[in-house]
């Protein structure tokens, strides 16, 4: 592909405002020399994001992002650096010139989208001629998928046996080497053998329709995992992608909402029965990241959950996630199907204008967040109230849009019978004792399991420990919470070490679930737990406390913490060997022990 001239990126910024740019991403207002909003990339309410037109830079003075405008539409709409300097021209009506002799910014990540097409190709053709065929061809046409649609999306198949991917480019050593890299090719007791087998392949194209990844759908519903993803690669990231965007802008007329879903044979179905704007998440919880780039392509957001309990925890982690996205224009609504019934499912049984109908009326952000609260509390009672009350006005605090802030506390007075200015008047109370009890948190960390249950029962780890245990529960609380949302961290190296770590029960149990099931769901793995009451709430805390990291970022968390532990433990051996050595020569071997553990490290 040609690749863009040096000398139009090096003139680029003297074309464009950098405050025009930024603006139609962020809500910015003027603040001296500069324009100030709350930053997009960690997030918060304070405006620590400065943007300089004269100077034609950005920065963050809490994180220290900064840089120009391609480094920040980069960041911003993930985005590589050519598709970053097209999309700039784009939006500001220049032609980008182009130069085929330049160097592309990283070959690697080309050769890599480049080796996906390839696979892609692959897999299709298998699809179309392999004498295994008919097992996946069947199971389209059963799912009432049609040749069009399977075209459409580049359906394919990946063969039973352990190793047709690998000999179809075993010729090509770099092409190997890549396909290790992207997790398509694993190596195992045996050697390399192919990820996907015997599946139904949906490959996953970016916003600019190119393949960085691909999803596999077990033909028998039985199967340990019934979907696999790739693995994230420089390429793909779980957090940033959306299954079915591409197919979304191009296959729409107009995109006025999009309908959000939970997996790719669901976008299938729904574009299969004409409704094409629809997108799903890739096996991941809904992340700031992907509330970004949807807003970017609509005014409305659509959520779309089971109707079971299930359903409703993730429509509520994407509520709390929304609350501080959202901004002028923008509006979040949740569609909740009937128990038992997913869109793949229902819109077969009803006709595409009854489930249009259902998406047109789904109920608003506000009404969803009031009833959800309301549903937690006993509101004929002066306490109940109370607590909705603190309960919803924490929630707001989130919201970062004035306006619309404004409006929600509105809704509150009314939902409790009270004047708009008593619920400002309890609403800026409660915010400012928060910000004064709030300590300086710069990075993910999940609260501590500090508070002591009868249903805790043997379970150490989240019973109430002694001050100077405080830093060892802290990282076993942050470790249950990144294996809960991330189950893949769990593997056999972990385990041994987890089982080393003194009182670690509950952390052991839920790495040993989640080394026997790929792709375990939060629920599985906490079912073991509930008969411990205690416990089973804990876990279903610390489901909800997402970090929205990448899975290599939540491995070198987990990894870290898992350090420390490690280390805690280890300092608190030798300080009760030191406080035991009561004679010279129990201090002497005591002290040559601990050269001899160094000495090994």
């Amino acid at each position: 592909m040609p690749y863009i001239s040096q000398n139009f990126i090096n003139d680029l910024p003297n074309q464009i405002d950098i405050v025009d740019l930024i603006s139609k991403r962020l809500t910015l207002k003027k603040t001296g020399n500069s324009y100030r909003a709350p930053c997009p990339f960690h997030g918060g309410k304070n405006p620590n994001f400065a943007v300089n037109g004269h100077e034609q830079f950005y920065h963050c003075f809490k994180c220290g992002e900064s840089g120009g405008a391609i480094s920040f539409v980069q960041k911003y709409d993930n985005l590589d650096f050519v598709e970053a300097v097209e999309a700039i021209a784009s939006e500001f009506g220049l032609k980008v010139e182009y130069d085929s002799k330049t160097k592309p910014v990283d070959p690697k990540l080309e050769r890599y989208r480049a080796l996906s097409e390839k696979v892609s190709e692959f897999y299709q053709q298998q699809l179309k001629n392999s004498p295994a065929k008919e097992k996946a061809v069947n199971y389209a046409k059963n799912r009432g998928i049609n040749g069009e649609i399977a075209k459409r999306f580049d359906l394919g198949f990946a063969l039973p046996s352990n190793k047709d991917l690998l000999l179809h480019f075993e010729n090509t050593q770099q092409d190997v080497a890549d396909l290790k890299a992207l997790g398509l090719i694993k190596t195992g007791e045996y050697g390399d053998y192919d990820f996907f087998r015997d599946r139904l392949m949906f490959p996953i194209h970016n916003s600019k329709g190119s393949v960085i990844a691909f999803g596999g759908r077990a033909f028998d519903n039985k199967a340990k995992a019934k979907y696999l993803n790739s693995q994230e690669s420089p390429i793909f990231s779980k957090s940033r992608e959306l299954y079915g965007l591409h197919h979304a802008r191009k296959y729409s007329r107009t995109t006025d909402y999009i309908l959000v879903v939970e997996g790719y044979m669901d976008v299938v179905a729904l574009h299969q029965a004409g409704i094409t704007k629809v997108v799903a998440t890739l096996g991941t919880a809904t992340t700031p990241e992907h509330l970004q780039t949807l807003a970017r392509t609509t005014s409305v957001i659509v959520f779309c959950f089971d109707g079971d309990d299930a359903g409703r925890a993730a429509a509520w982690k994407a509520l709390k996630i929304a609350l501080p996205m959202i901004k002028s224009g923008l509006l979040v609504k949740f569609l909740f199907l009937p128990d038992g019934e997913d869109p793949d499912t229902l819109v077969k049984k009803e006709s595409t204008s009854a489930f249009e109908k259902r998406i047109k009326t789904a109920q608003a952000l506000s009404k969803f967040l009031f009833a959800h609260i309301q549903a937690e509390v006993d509101f004929n009672t002066v306490e109940g109230k109370t607590s909705f009350l603190e309960k919803v006005l924490s929630l707001i605090a989130l919201v970062t849009y004035n306006t619309y802030q404004q409006q929600l506390l509105e809704g509150v007075a009314q939902v409790v019978g009270q004047s708009i200015e008593q619920v400002k008047a309890v609403f800026t109370k409660q915010v400012k004792e928060v910000q004064i009890q709030a300590p300086v948190v710069t990075e993910y960390e999940p609260p501590m399991p500090d508070f002591a249950d009868e249903g805790y029962g043997d379970y150490a780890e989240f019973n109430a420990a002694p001050r100077e245990n405080k830093s060892v529960n802290a990282s076993m609380a942050k470790m249950i919470s990144l294996l809960l949302n991330y189950p893949s961290l769990a593997d056999g190296t972990v385990e041994v070490r987890v089982r080393n770590i003194e009182k670690s029960e509950v952390l052991l149990e839920l790495v040993r679930s989640a080394e026997i099931e790929e792709d375990i769901s939060q629920e599985d793995l906490i079912q073991p737990f509930k008969s411990k009451s205690g416990v089973y709430q804990r876990l279903q805390e610390l489901c909800v406390l997402t970090p929205y990291l990448s899975e290599n970022q939540a491995k070198d968390e987990f990894l870290s913490a898992l350090n420390a532990a490690e280390r805690y433990q280890e300092s608190a051996r030798v300080k009760d060997l030191i406080s035991n050595a009561n004679t010279e020569e129990a201090q002497r071997k005591v002290m040559e022990g601990i050269q001899k553990s160094k000495g090994k490290k």
